[in-house]
């Protein structure tokens, strides 16, 4: 076509006619306007559906990762959850006066050894630390799921710092004073135990740090109800279509 327009525009000149010679010369110049943005119109197609491919494979490797993430944490709020249960039937029994009956000392044995927990939640981060290293969050269409998607390591680093308050609770002050007084398992027959050591003010206040750092993990902070919306809501916006 262009070649056309071409031949007709030299015979135009040629004749002196230049009516028709510009005429044709702007025919021409729309042919390749025309044509060049066919060409961006196709390559934005070939792009647009290179990148929802992307987004489907994307996105089914999220819902896969956050379920299974949704799992963990709901294990892991399980472990806390006895630990928490157990710390308030220790703390029921205060003040200690005396030692127990060995009944009652087998049935505090067994509380304070699921006092102890220290679990952490840690997700897997694939997916997302994918799309962060090659700058890709754009791939995802649905602005709300794109921004929780980018949300996600602050939200959890938020959360994790009540639980690893709680665990170095454990190993910088709680383990130490029970590991002095107590053998490792809590098996009261052992003479050995010191059960004065159940009336001491010090025992009590770090049973009670227990519970409470644990009641920050479960409760207060309000990290671990962001952590489940968020969790609930990617999960259901990464579900995939049916077709």
């Amino acid at each position: 076509m262009i070649k056309f327009f071409r031949n007709i525009r030299l015979k135009s000149l040629t004749q002196n006619k230049f009516g028709k010679y510009l005429t044709y010369a702007i025919g021409e110049i729309v042919l390749v306007v025309i044509g060049i943005l066919i060409a961006l119109q196709i390559n934005n197609w070939n792009e647009n559906r290179i990148n929802s491919a992307k987004e489907t494979t994307v996105l089914a490797n999220i819902h896969k990762e956050f379920k299974q993430n949704k799992k963990q944490l709901d294990s892991v709020i399980g472990k806390h959850q006895v630990v928490f249960k157990n710390c308030a039937r220790v703390i029921s029994l205060f003040p200690i006066k005396s030692k127990p009956e060995p009944e009652a000392l087998d049935s505090l044995g067994t509380m304070l050894w699921w006092t102890y927990g220290g679990n952490t939640f840690n997700p897997m981060q694939t997916s997302i630390n994918a799309l962060a290293s090659t700058s890709s969050f754009y791939i995802i269409k649905n602005e709300t799921l794109r921004d929780l998607l980018i949300s996600w390591n602050d939200l959890v680093t938020d959360y994790q710092e009540e639980e690893l308050a709680s665990r170095d609770h454990i190993w910088s002050q709680y383990d130490p004073y029970l590991s002095k007084h107590f053998d490792w398992n809590f098996n009261f027959k052992d003479e050995r135990n010191d059960f004065d050591a159940l009336q001491t003010l010090e025992f009590e206040y770090l049973v009670r740090s227990r519970y409470d750092l644990v009641d920050q993990i479960l409760n207060t902070s309000g990290e671990l109800q962001k952590v489940q919306a968020t969790l609930d809501k990617i999960i259901e916006l990464s579900k995939p279509q049916s077709n």
